[in-house]
């Protein structure tokens, strides 16, 4: 049912992340637990993101989660767009998220016109039912501004996927992904 997705995936949250912080739990709800634990558990406490795109469901991020994961199909402005939403949210619940993350699918070419050919060739083939606007590619210098471009926005992480399936050319592309980390490190 579709009403009751949201209380029943907040419930289900809740019961994980009580488990994986150590709790022995019970519940007589959606999910009947008694006196469930977790043998093995994060050495580390663990960080949650919610992946949102729905206004409702951002909120609900900012309100029970520690970061968000906006969609990859986003838009530049789609992307300004739902982070004002999520940051909003964070204000209205007394949040400070730990992560603000979008996932780019990228081509980081040998030039400018190699990505070019690149892209243009995996969009025409009708990659993903993405907006082409929301693909990144080109030179290392042309990925940085672009990435470089989420930071005032408020993002803190890209989480990246490459566009083509070519090996050799995901090889080059994250061989050249490592100068964009480099670059955006030092900026």
């Amino acid at each position: 049912n579709i009403k009751q997705r949201p209380s029943a995936f907040e419930e289900s949250f809740d019961l994980v992340k009580r488990l994986l912080a150590g709790e022995t739990v019970s519940s007589q709800g959606r999910f009947v637990v008694e006196n469930a634990q977790v043998a093995l558990r994060p050495v580390q406490p663990v960080e949650y993101w919610i992946g949102a795109s729905a206004r409702p469901a951002i909120d609900r991020a900012a309100r029970i989660a520690d970061g968000w994961l906006a969609s990859p199909g986003l838009t530049f402005e789609k992307a300004r767009e739902q982070i004002g939403w999520y940051l909003d949210g964070c204000v209205k619940h007394g949040k400070q998220p730990t992560a603000v993350a979008i996932r780019r699918d990228i081509y980081v070419g040998e030039s400018a016109a190699e990505a070019e050919a690149v892209g243009q060739g995996i969009v025409k083939a009708g990659y993903r039912g993405f907006d082409p606007a929301a693909l990144v590619w080109g030179s290392v210098e042309q990925v940085v501004e672009k990435f470089r471009a989420f930071v005032p926005l408020g993002y803190t992480d890209i989480i990246v996927r490459h566009l083509t399936n070519d090996h050799a050319k995901v090889l080059g592309s994250l061989s050249r992904l490592a100068e964009v980390h480099r670059a955006l490190q030092r900026s």
